[in-house]
């Protein structure tokens, strides 16, 4: 997008709110002045560079002009509108969180052996998951809000299923970075049912990831949700 002044697209905005985008409208310098908080002064040298850009067109009327604003000059705020909008809806920067390495339950083992989860993992990820998960308990204020914001990404979705014993719900698998090694492709689990409240990381791998990094329980571990996999609109992929 090319270069603007701010004043420019204000005034035109202004105008267009006045009426001007289809009709010439009785509007002087001194009126467009209070509008964008300029002097009179101020305001005629806006209005003349306007005019010499042909984003204004203006004709006389008595000792005055009468003033509209032109298909070029519409066309500028419109490709600022949709600046402003892409800018307000932007995929935000990878999202991270700063957790401690800490012992799970167990539970993850046993539920990554169920045929129900193993069969949907390897077709919709990819892979069939190490048995077991890596936990990590989230540390700071910041990584806490963040994974308030995981569900507004792209994810996998598993079906919950139901066996001659129980019902097992659904999982949501969003594509993360531990430690900032990519070669280790991992991934981040939402449950519909867990034991854990929203300051634990559940993270799942082809491998052990606790192996392959040298971790040990009580280690930092970074985790980076990366924002160009993980689309910034809820997008399920079965």
């Amino acid at each position: 997008m090319q270069d603007i002044k701010s004043e420019y697209v204000i005034t035109l905005a202004k105008l267009l709110l006045k009426g001007a985008k289809d009709n010439f409208i009785d509007f002087t310098s001194t009126d467009i002045g209070i509008e964008i908080n300029k002097s009179q002064q101020a305001a005629s040298k806006v209005i003349l560079e306007l005019q010499e850009l042909k984003y204004v067109e203006r004709v006389k009327k008595g000792h005055g002009y009468l003033i509209r604003v032109t298909d070029e000059g519409l066309s500028v705020v419109k490709k600022m509108s949709e600046f402003l909008y892409m800018a307000l809806n932007s995929s935000p920067g990878n999202v991270h969180f700063n957790g401690a390495l800490v012992s799970g339950m167990g539970e993850g083992k046993y539920y990554m052996s169920l045929d129900g989860y193993r069969k949907q993992f390897e077709k919709k990820i990819g892979y069939v998951p190490y048995p077991g998960t890596l936990n990590i308990r989230i540390v700071d204020a910041l990584s806490l809000e963040n994974r308030e914001k995981i569900e507004s990404f792209r994810y996998h979705f598993i079906d919950g299923f139901s066996d001659s014993k129980r019902t097992y719900g659904w999982v949501k698998c969003y594509r993360v970075v531990i430690n900032g090694n990519e070669n280790i492709r991992s991934d981040l689990l939402i449950l519909e049912r867990t034991h854990h409240d929203n300051n634990m990381l559940e993270i799942i791998a082809p491998v052990s990831i606790k192996k392959v990094l040298n971790l040990k329980n009580g280690d930092n571990v970074k985790v980076t949700l990366k924002t160009s996999e993980n689309m910034t609109e809820s997008y399920i992929i079965n």
